[in-house]
C-alpha cells in the first residue's frame, strides 16, 4: 500500500499541477505530474544518495570487492532520475528488492551484505512497509562494532518507520539512542514525537458540517465503531484503494459503524464530480486547505491514504492505510472482545 506525504512543493498552472511528492505516493523525493487524471511519478531517489556510502569499520564482517561493484550499480539505479507511471514504480522497487537479496545471498557475512539489508530496509520505508523496514534496520543495528555514522542513519531511518506505524514509544527509544551519535539529526523528529494522535489515546472531537453542507459531529457517533478516511482526488494511490473503502464500507455500514471521509482535495468541484461518479454516501469533510486543513492538522496527518479507527470509547485503535488491517479491527470490535488487537 503506497501513501502520499504532506512534504510537498506545489506550483500550480492552468493546465497541470506539479508536486513533490513521494513514489507510491507524495513527498519531496519526487515529483508528481497530474494532467487531467493521468499521472506520471518522476522519483528524484535522493534519499538513495544519503544512504550510501558504508565506509567505516564493520566488526567481523569482510569486504568484497565484487559485491561492493554489484552494490554501487544498484544503488546508482535507485538515485537516477526516472519517469514511470505507479504501477511500473513498484515493479522497479520490487526488483531492485530482488538484486539485493541475490546479493545477501551470494556474499554472506560481507560488509556489502549489510549495506544491501539497509537498502532494502529504506526500500520498504519508501513503499510504506513499515513493518518490514523496521525488521532490516533492526538486523542492521545488532551487528556489533559498525561504524557509527552507518549506525546513525540506520537509526533515523528505523525511526522514520517506526514513527509512521505510530509506535511513539518505540521511536523515542530509537531517538535517544541516535541522540548520542547525532543529536542534530535527533533533534529533527521533534514535532513528530510529540503529535496529538497516539493508538489507545482518545481521539480529539470534531464538529463541523461536510461538503454538502450537513452537520458532522464526531462527539454524537461515541458508542459506535468510527472510520476516518483522509484522501484526495489528485492522490493516485487514495483512488486506487478507494473501491476497498467502498466495498468495506458496504460490509460494516448497517452495523454501528461511521464512515467519514476527509478530503485533502483543493477544488471542490473534483471532489462533488468524483462522490457522484462513485456514488459515494459516507459524508464528506471538505474545507480547501489540504493539510493545513482542520482535520488535517487536528490528527497530525502526514500521509494519505491514512484510516483512523475509533472504537466505541472514542479511542484510537488504528492508524494506517491497510483496508485488510481495517476491516479485521473493525470485525474484532463489532464482537466487543476484550482483548483488542492494536494495529500499526
Amino acid at each position: 500500500m503506497y501513501s502520499c506525504n504532506i512534504s510537498q512543493t506545489i506550483m500550480q498552472t492552468n493546465t497541470e499541477l506539479i508536486v513533490r511528492r513521494g513514489i507510491f505516493g507524495i513527498n519531496k523525493e519526487s515529483v508528481i505530474m497530474k494532467k487531467g487524471r493521468y499521472f506520471i511519478v518522476i522519483i528524484i531517489a535522493s534519499a538513495f544518495l544519503l544512504w550510501a556510502g558504508y565506509t567505516g569499520n564493520a566488526g567481523e564482517l569482510r569486504h568484497d570487492a565484487n559485491a561492493a561493484k554489484q552494490l554501487e550499480i544498484i544503488r546508482k539505479d535507485l538515485s537516477g532520475l526516472t519517469e514511470m507511471k505507479f504501477k511500473d514504480a513498484k515493479k522497479y522497487y520490487e526488483e531492485s528488492l530482488k538484486e539485493l537479496n541475490r546479493l545477501i545471498e551470494k556474499y554472506p557475512k560481507t560488509q556489502q551484505e549489510l549495506e544491501a539489508k539497509f537498502y532494502i530496509g529504506n526500500i520498504y520505508n519508501t513503499m510504506h512497509n513499515f513493518d518490514e523496514a523496521t525488521k532490516y534496520f533492526d538486523t542492521v543495528l545488532s551487528q556489533k562494532d559498525i561504524d557509527s555514522l552507518f549506525r546513525a542513519k540506520a537509526l533515523y531511518f528505523k525511526t522514520k518507520a517506526l514513527i509512521a506505524k505510530g509506535d511513539i514509544a518505540k521511536a523515542k527509544e530509537t531517538v535517544a539512542e541516535l541522540k548520542l551519535i547525532d543529536p542534530r539529526a535527533a533533534d529533527t523528529f521533534g514535532r513528530e514525537l510529540t503529535g496529538t494522535i497516539r493508538i489507545g489515546v482518545e481521539a480529539p472531537v470534531f464538529s463541523v458540517t461536510d461538503f454538502n453542507g450537513k452537520a458532522v459531529d464526531l462527539s454524537k457517533y461515541k458508542g459506535n465503531i468510527v472510520v476516518i478516511d483522509f484522501w484526495a482526488t489528485w492522490c493516485d494511490p487514495c483512488i486506487q484503494e478507494f473501491p476497498k473503502v467502498k466495498k468495506m464500507y458496504g460490509k460494516f455500514k448497517n452495523k454501528g459503524v461511521q464512515f467519514i471521509g476527509v478530503s485533502l482535495d483543493d477544488d471542490i468541484e473534483d471532489l462533488r464530480g468524483f462522490v457522484k461518479q462513485e456514488e459515494v454516501e459516507w459524508p464528506q469533510i471538505f474545507d480547501g486547505k489540504r493539510w493545513k486543513g482542520e482535520i488535517p492538522a487536528l490528527y497530525s496527518i502526514q500521509l494519505i491514504p491514512t484510516m483512523i479507527v475509533l472504537d466505541r470509547e472514542n479511542k484510537v485503535r488504528y492508524i494506517g492505510s491497510d483496508t485488510e488491517n481495517v476491516s479485521q479491527i473493525v470485525t474484532t470490535l463489532l464482537s466487543e472482545s476484550k482483548e483488542l488487537p492494536l494495529f500499526r
